[in-house]
């Protein structure tokens, strides 16, 4: 399933709007219609699209991101609200001429997520008015999909699944599906308590020795200059988690951070970065997939 990330930005985490274009209606319809025409050539080549809009903060305050956005006061909520709900409903209408499978509604928001439920619900029934395919939100894996009280509203509960498995570098994959075990029984009872199945709307390790520790970091951090190479515990990552969660009667999926459209083969033997393509991760996501599509 191919993942159309979508844009909106703001400048810091108090910002009392966030935009997604310059007001120019004619460059509006136009950067529609080229999302249109991109997700059915996607669809016409055999796979099904996940619309998932992002908000960026362009310039956050010190150790703050998106999921620390929150207006400052009644009068800023008002206007952050109407600027989002102006936001997600040019996706979704997007979304549903171009006939995608799924939209996503929201990204790892935890403040608003928890504390602003009714808005959400609120939400969820206006873009449904929009938007006919199935529904989810992509929540923070770090206690926000715990906290969240809607998504008895939504077809899936969705996860940004960058758990942390292990403390050690070059982890064994003992280590990795026990570090999977904790975690597996929380999902569980999110599942049992909204009768939803559960999405894992991003997925993804480095190519690097620690990257089963803080799998959220980004390649750019200053201290990645100093990581080393390993696409074997990349690759044992991928294999903990087929033995794991993918088997569970909850688990609906994985979108795999990060497969790109412009990777360039053998050319990723040293790359830190996310992609599995070229390395042997690679092997490991294509068996777990064809085992499923074999069984079914």
């Amino acid at each position: 399933m191919d993942n159309s990330s979508s844009l909106g930005f703001q400048k810091d985490i108090d910002s009392p709007e966030m935009t997604h274009h310059n007001g120019d209606s004619t460059m509006i319809k136009s950067a529609n219609a080229n999302y249109i025409k991109r997700i059915n050539r996607i669809r016409q080549s055999g796979f099904k699209v996940f619309v998932k809009p992002h908000v960026w903060v362009s310039t956050p305050s010190d150790g703050k991101w998106r999921s620390d956005i929150f207006p400052s006061n009644d009068e800023d909520w008002e206007l952050w609200k109407t600027s989002y709900r102006d936001f997600i409903l040019r996706y979704a209408q997007v979304a549903q001429e171009a006939n995608a499978e799924m939209f996503c509604i929201g990204t790892e928001l935890s403040r608003l997520s928890t504390e602003k439920s009714e808005y959400w619900e609120n939400l969820i029934k206006e873009i449904q008015t929009v938007y006919s395919g199935r529904l989810t939100y992509a929540a923070n894996w770090h206690e926000e999909y715990e906290k969240i009280t809607f998504w008895d509203h939504l077809d899936f509960i969705g996860i940004q699944a960058y758990f942390p498995l292990s403390q050690d570098e070059y982890p064994t994959i003992q280590q990795l599906t026990k570090g999977w075990t904790k975690y597996i029984s929380k999902i569980e009872s999110v599942h049992k308590k909204y009768n939803r199945n559960v999405l894992f709307t991003e997925m993804g390790y480095r190519s690097i020795a620690s990257g089963a520790i803080k799998p959220w970091e980004w390649i750019e951090k200053p201290s990645d200059q100093d990581q080393t190479y390993s696409s074997e515990t990349q690759a044992k990552c991928y294999k903990a988690f087929f033995e794991t969660v993918w088997n569970q009667k909850w688990f609906a999926g994985v979108h795999i951070w990060q497969l790109r459209s412009d990777h360039v083969k053998n050319k990723e033997k040293k790359n830190i970065d996310f992609t599995p393509q070229g390395k042997s991760a690679e092997k490991i996501i294509s068996e777990g997939f064809a085992d499923a599509l074999s069984s079914h």
